[in-house]
């Protein structure tokens, strides 16, 4: 998505986020800086499950972060996806419904829309709307419109939704500016005098416009892989789709826009394999190939032992 100085922005200031940075300094996250905030590579871990915090401030949060968001996705033109309505040959909004109900957000209303632009791309919004490029699902219907691959792609936005991570982004420049704010100010906050309120409008909206333009971090992209992966499972998805759709995506000399804040592919892809052989998914998956094959042997035969073999073998291998 298209992103825009953090000056325009013009913004009803929400009550209690304004009296939380009371007496802030007007600021502006610096481009660079943007991207240099946490953009080391994470080490791989298995990420905790999500508790999500539905406070009024937190909903507070998301309600104003996404009215920056949604702002360039209307002038976009985008239209809601209908439940039963097929775009590309994929049924976007049953799918959406299917992961949303597993995931540990599953009263907040998810809703896919689609956008004209030939960049395959894909954005969640903080308040669980999720935006979907026409030229993703022309990219996913070209590579024979497997569900699973567009549940991976859905199940990595929702992720970003449940784990709250644009709320978190808020909550964190909050603090630094803050910090900024008492250090540079020190005595001459005590003279702001009447033009405290416009002064308060003023950052919140720098602030909010800072965090939708400046993205998710590198930690939090393979959260939402994870979450992603998780959900797809539980939805009764194929997850090794995710895989392949990483190895057709690493051929790319310059990613799109969906890769664009991304760890590097291979990265992201041989991650995602250990995850799924760390939780036990690709044991599990080995081991009823493995019964499919033995099936087609007699029992006892040499053909069904050896077969037998290698599935006691993979049972008795950690997870």
């Amino acid at each position: 998505m298209p992103k825009r100085n953090c000056a325009s922005a013009k913004l009803p200031v929400p009550g209690s986020i304004s009296l939380a940075i009371r007496g802030m300094a007007k600021w502006c996250l610096a481009p660079g800086l943007a991207l240099a905030l946490g953009c080391a590579t994470p080490q791989y871990a298995i990420r905790g499950t999500p508790v999500p915090d539905e406070s009024p401030g937190a909903l507070e949060i998301e309600q104003s972060i996404s009215a920056v968001q949604g702002q360039e996705f209307q002038r976009q033109l985008a239209q809601p996806i209908g439940l039963e309505e097929p775009v590309s040959g994929f049924a976007v909004q049953r799918l959406v419904n299917r992961l949303s109900a597993v995931t540990e957000r599953p009263s907040l209303r998810y809703r896919a829309f689609l956008y004209r632009d030939q960049d395959p791309n894909a954005a969640a919004l903080a308040d669980g709307r999720i935006y979907i490029s026409s030229g993703l699902l022309s990219y996913l219907a070209g590579r024979g419109s497997r569900e699973s691959e567009l549940a991976f792609v859905l199940g990595h936005e929702i992720g970003h939704t449940v784990a709250q991570h644009l709320v978190k982004r808020y909550q964190e420049l909050e603090r630094q500016q803050l910090l900024m704010t008492i250090v540079a100010l020190g005595a001459a906050a005590a003279t702001q005098g009447q033009s405290e309120a416009g002064q308060m409008a003023a950052d919140v909206a720098s602030l909010l416009q800072n965090v939708a333009n400046s993205g998710f971090s590198q930690a939090q992209e393979l959260e939402a892989d994870q979450l992603g992966i998780r959900y797809v499972i539980r939805a009764g998805c194929d997850p090794t789709a995710a895989l392949d759709l990483l190895q057709d995506f690493a051929r790319f000399d310059n990613p799109s826009p969906f890769l664009r804040t991304h760890p590097y592919v291979v990265q992201r892809r041989a991650d995602l394999e250990r995850y799924l052989a760390d939780i036990g998914y690709l044991r599990e998956e080995q081991v009823r190939r493995l019964r499919q094959a033995q099936a087609l042997y007699p029992k006892e035969s040499i053909s069904w032992r050896n077969l037998q073999q290698q599935i006691e073998a993979l049972k008795q291998s950690s997870p």
